[in-house]
């Protein structure tokens, strides 16, 4: 159990965190595809009925497990179906991650005074932890109870070390809930290596031992209450995804996001940035591996990279319920060095400078955006600088964190008419609403990723079809609706799309069947690809 005396000097990073991130998220619509496809999930298990079994285009979806959708479920309880709920969660999701950051370095550091809210802070000051947290997604419950189960496991009294088992293993079943079994890894790298940092693995490690094992084994009874009767529920196909496709899948020569082994060690250079681009912290690193103390904080980070790299299906989101580590040794290199680098203000003060000359820029840019940007970025790129001057003046810890937690709201703000004008669906999703109330069938050529069906409030699925079924679906339901990608805006005379908007460099299209069919490029003869489509979630 947490004591609310550990939430001391925790308020201001918390508030700051509150504020920047409540504004942040209503700036603009769920954004695709990752936000827009777990709301349909949400969506479709609502709609259907099946509280047990997650949908994924009317189908058992093996790749996630419900524990997002029921924290979803649970709001819409209230308020009914909407978008604001799942903004809400997120954000408080997010603040208790901040929170439990700091509650863990208050018990790792009890002698440190401000090791908490530094902890804290980093972790706020996280630029893609607090990007990725706008995010309707998964890490973030998994993050939760990786959190939860690694404090219960860290609890003292007084000097005495005394792991809450039963707290570790409601952590164990939450995580499996939240991800499946990547939770195992989060939470095992620690407590497999407990013996090199915690006193009562150390002291009676046969004893820890049995008792982990008894926490992992009412873990997986937890978790087995959902994945039982989801398993019987389910048909075949979803049983064997569940059960071997979406673990070992990834593992070797994964089915989706595969990466060479050494990606992470780049990656983290960027996710980690400003603050791994300072001399001061690399001059720490010495002895912040020779302290004792650290062992925790270098094991669980270590440990958690490596073992991500050997797996093959890499994502950056993967490492960020280990992120806390991170911020724990950054915390503690701080503690040590009270005024920091100058790093993290250059960087924010050139991010501002960039954004400020965009209108000098701008016509050099082939890509399409909207000309709001050549007043969102600057105004953006003023506020930025500002801080910069700040961060610049006041370089201890919760400044910089705090400054840097503010500049990528403001660039975030800044490409908030971009994201509106290329990333919302609502359009195309009211056009699919329509036609299915109308009576008509809907096909989706490509890959579909469930991007209009929360928005539109779908209740039926998208038939995905490749080039070749789409010309032959297209004969045989003339009167009905398919949705088309193309690369170029449709200005031609003659049959028009019934909607169209542009999605990044493309344009989404709403066409009759029978009309898309008789267009002129769908008479030219297909390629031997046009038969293939890639694959589709399961």
């Amino acid at each position: 159990m947490i004591r609310a005396v550990e939430w001391r000097d925790l308020r201001l990073p918390l508030l700051a965190w509150a504020v920047v991130a409540l504004v942040s998220i209503f700036l603009h619509g769920p954004v695709p595809l990752y936000s827009t496809r777990s709301l349909a999930v949400a969506w479709e298990m609502w709609d259907r009925g099946s509280w047990l079994v997650p949908l994924f285009n009317g189908a058992p979806y093996s790749h996630k497990t419900p524990l997002l959708p029921w924290l979803i479920h649970a709001g819409w309880l209230v308020g009914g179906v909407n978008d604001v709920w799942p903004r809400l969660l997120m954000v408080l999701l997010g603040g208790i991650v901040v929170a439990q950051t700091g509650v863990l370095a208050r018990r790792l550091y009890p002698q440190r005074a401000g090791i908490a809210a530094n902890a804290a802070w980093a972790m706020a000051g996280f630029w893609y932890f607090f990007l990725f947290a706008l995010q309707v997604m998964y890490e973030l419950p998994l993050a939760v109870a990786v959190l939860g189960g690694l404090i219960a496991l860290c609890r003292r009294d007084g000097e005495a070390w005394r792991p809450w088992w039963p707290g570790v293993a409601l952590a164990i079943g939450v995580g499996l809930l939240a991800k499946g079994p990547v939770a195992l890894l989060h939470l095992g790298v620690p407590m497999l290596a407990a013996r090199w940092w915690h006193p009562a693995a150390r002291a009676d490690g046969r004893r820890f031992a049995k008792s982990a094992l008894l926490a992992l084994l009412g873990g997986i009874a937890l978790f087995a209450l959902w994945l039982v009767p989801a398993l019987l529920l389910g048909d075949p196909e979803y049983r064997e995804a569940l059960l071997v496709t979406q673990t070992a899948g990834r593992i070797k020569d994964s089915f989706d996001h595969a990466e060479p082994w050494w990606w992470y060690a780049p990656t983290l250079l960027v996710l980690m940035a400003p603050w791994w681009w300072q001399a001061w912290w690399w001059r720490q690193v010495p002895a912040l591996w020779r302290d004792p103390g650290n062992r925790f904080a270098w094991i669980w980070a270590l440990g958690m990279v490596f073992c991500f790299s050997l797996i093959s299906g890499k994502q950056p989101y993967y490492l960020l319920p280990g992120f806390a580590a991170f911020a724990l040794l950054l915390a503690v290199a701080a503690d040590a060095r009270p005024r920091l680098g100058v790093m993290p203000g250059i960087a924010v003060a050139m991010l501002a400078l960039v954004l400020l000359a965009f209108p000098l820029y701008a016509g050099r840019i082939a890509l399409p955006y909207p000309a709001q940007l050549r007043w969102s970025f600057p105004v953006a790129g003023g506020a930025m600088l500002l801080v910069a001057l700040a961060m610049l003046r006041w370089r201890h810890l919760p400044l910089l964190a705090g400054g840097v937690l503010v500049a990528a709201a403001l660039l975030h703000a800044g490409a908030t008419p971009l994201i509106r004008d290329q990333f919302d669906f609502t359009q195309t999703a009211h056009a699919l609403a329509k036609a299915q109330r109308e009576g008509a069938r809907v096909a989706f050529l490509g890959e579909y990723q469930l991007q209009f069906h929360f928005a539109g409030r779908l209740h039926d699925p998208l038939e995905v079809v490749d080039e070749a079924a789409a010309r032959d679906w297209a004969m045989r339901h003339p009167r009905d609706v398919i949705v088309v990608n193309t690369r170029d805006r449709w200005t031609h005379a003659g049959a028009q799309p019934i909607v169209q908007q542009r999605f990044r460099k493309r344009w989404i299209q709403v066409w009759r069947a029978g009309e898309w069919r008789a267009l002129p490029a769908q008479q030219i003869p297909l390629g031997p690809a046009a038969g293939e489509l890639r694959y589709q979630p399961r």
